[in-house]
């Protein structure tokens, strides 16, 4: 079967958990792709550090099928050892209330991710202003908050409706609890937070993100975009000397 990321999406059960409620969602990049490639790398490195120990090279095959399905263990392992397979639940947390997207007065959504008990009872009586929830036998624990997530979520719906979402976000943050704006690209293009390197193209430089991983002590690498056909003569002066 030919294997371009989506179908890998599919194919693999990734499909089944992303999106709404109402339909599967596709991974907006290519994550089949990126899996594979960075299961390569890895292996190659792996293998180049047994060389060098042993003498002994090896040979290495990696899939996109094998790649997705490895970042799906849990999802598998609910199903093939819990009581039901995942459901989509969209951002929420499948497992863990209150956890997921609430809709601001300005209109923006702001996430919240609680997760213990502590956090919890920060959230009921610092940022919705109403310790008496934390008493509401319906979300005394977690599985219980879980199973009745719809109540919560109406809780904390109704507080975040009141407020624009920097109001919100100050809230979060002096209470201590994890949060995160729901942003579009356009957001991230001037996130404060964003490091970028620059590449050299035939028509000048183009910003792009820059590489994860910082050495310490080494400048960033410049990368270089070579034109249409920049190659073209080596590859063939290469073939035809062979």
């Amino acid at each position: 079967m030919k294997a371009y990321d989506l179908l890998i999406q599919c194919e693999s059960g990734l499909a089944s958990i992303i999106g709404s409620e109402a339909e599967p969602g596709r991974v907006g990049v290519s994550v089949a792709d990126i899996a594979c490639g960075m299961n390569a790398h890895a292996a190659i490195l792996e293998a180049l550090i047994a060389r060098g120990k042993t003498g002994e090279g090896r040979s290495i095959a990696v899939s996109r099928f094998d790649s997705i399905v490895g970042w799906m263990a849990v999802p598998l392992l609910h199903h093939d050892y819990g009581d039901t397979p995942p459901k989509r639940v969209g951002l929420k947390h499948p497992s863990i209330a209150p956890n997921g997207a609430f809709i601001c007065a300005d209109g923006r959504q702001v996430v919240i991710a609680v997760q213990n008990a502590r956090e919890c009872a920060r959230l009921f009586d610092f940022v919705l202003g109403d310790s008496a929830i934390a008493g509401d036998h319906r979300f005394s624990s977690n599985s219980l908050r879980v199973a009745n997530r719809p109540a919560l979520d109406a809780e904390v719906s109704r507080t975040f409706a009141k407020c624009d979402a920097e109001a919100i976000i100050e809230k979060l943050g002096e209470a201590g609890i994890a949060y995160s704006a729901v942003n579009e690209v356009v957001d991230l293009s001037r996130y404060s937070q964003l490091r970028q390197s620059s590449a050299n193209t035939a028509i000048g430089s183009v910003g792009l993100p820059a590489q994860p991983a910082i050495f310490a002590g080494q400048p960033p690498m410049v990368p270089q975009v070579p034109s249409l056909g920049a190659s073209t003569d080596a590859v063939r002066n290469e073939f035809a000397a062979s």
